[in-house]
Order: structure tokens, then sequence, then C-alpha cells
């Protein structure tokens, strides 16, 4: 009876020790793919701001030339 717990004991630390490590690469998988796409995002962002900057300073440029 013993010797049955303490081999479903191991067995259990086994696998709660397997599922530890696989979830930890998971999580650290996820957390770079995350890391990545706010990189792209805020790339994405100042490009928009850029641009945006640009037309607001071509329309005044147009504005002056018409007045």
């Amino acid at each position: 009876m013993i010797l049955t717990i303490e081999i479903l004991s191991i067995i259990t630390m086994i696998i709660f020790g397997i599922v530890g490590i696989w979830s930890f690469i998971i999580l650290k998988q996820i957390f770079n793919q995350l890391k990545y796409k706010n990189y792209l995002l805020e790339k994405l962002n100042l490009h928009i701001f850029n641009l945006s900057q640009s037309f607001s300073k071509d329309v005044k440029s147009q504005e002056d030339a018409l007045n």
C-alpha cells in the first residue's frame, strides 16, 4: 500500500514537473510574441504619425499658396 502511494506520488511529481517546464516555455514564447507585436505596432504608430505630420504640412503649404 505504501509502495503504491510512493509510486503514484513520484509519477505525479514527474507529471507536474513536465507540465511546469512546458508551461514556462510556452509562456515565454507568448511573451516574446507580444513584445514583437508591440514593437511592430509602435513602428506603425510612428509611421502614421509622421505621415499625418507631412500631410498637414502639405495642406498648410497649399493653403498658403492659395492665399
